[in-house]
């Protein structure tokens, strides 16, 4: 998948995603409002009106992916993100999938007050670790997306050594949240795993990224 056809996929999950939330606010009451605060036991604690709940993420959506969407064209990044345009170009899409995921979420659970939120955000969040896990040990060097320390950016087998390390970790952080998402009682646990395995990986691969570059500097 090229870029260009890429940006394209996102840019129409986030058109996907302001219908969704502009469906939702259509079908609510008038004055309704929709939960934004839950506390550990995964219970809500505070609302907001729902516009305003519905409006946030197709803004985000459309911020975020319009900026990776153009970074390609910019003279900065073109020639290193040519070299890795299937894995960005898969992120961009996973990324808006999420997204959009988390809308369609929110506005099940305004229109279905027995609808998880928690529960399908974060197996969505599982899938992206899997998905983008799958192909960062593709990612050449480059100084927008990947595991960019000192190290990694000083040298490109140390980059290339640390992505697919941290590829195999994110698969593996993401196969044991989707185990806890359907396994756990909910609200406090599926936080704190969705934390631990959404940062792990970054972790290890920063930590690894010194090491290797320790190691090719004594050969």
């Amino acid at each position: 998948m090229t870029i260009s056809r890429s940006s394209i996929a996102a840019l129409t999950l986030v058109a996907a995603t302001a219908a969704v939330g502009g469906f939702a606010y259509w079908r609510l009451p008038e004055g309704a409002t929709i939960a934004v605060h839950y506390n550990m036991l995964g219970r809500a604690t505070g609302a907001a009106p729902a516009g305003h709940v519905l409006a946030i993420i197709p803004a985000v959506s459309a911020l975020v992916i319009g900026v990776l969407a153009l970074a390609p064209r910019l003279p900065f990044y073109r020639e290193r993100l040519a070299r890795s345009a299937r894995p960005f170009g898969i992120l961009l899409v996973a990324v808006a999938a999420v997204l959009f995921t988390a809308e369609a979420s929110i506005a099940a659970k305004a229109l279905d007050p027995a609808f998880d939120v928690l529960r399908t955000v974060f197996l969505a969040v599982a899938v992206l670790l899997v998905v983008v896990g799958n192909f960062l040990g593709k990612i050449r060097q480059n100084r927008l997306f990947g595991v960019r320390t000192p190290w990694t950016l000083a040298d490109e087998r140390v980059w290339d050594k640390t992505h697919r390390l941290t590829g195999w970790v994110m698969v593996l952080a993401g196969v044991v949240l989707a185990v806890i998402d359907f396994a756990a009682p909910g609200g406090a646990w599926l936080i704190a795993a969705t934390v631990v395995c959404a940062a792990s990986p970054l972790f290890v691969g920063m930590a690894y990224s010194a090491r290797q570059w320790r190691r090719e500097r004594r050969t």
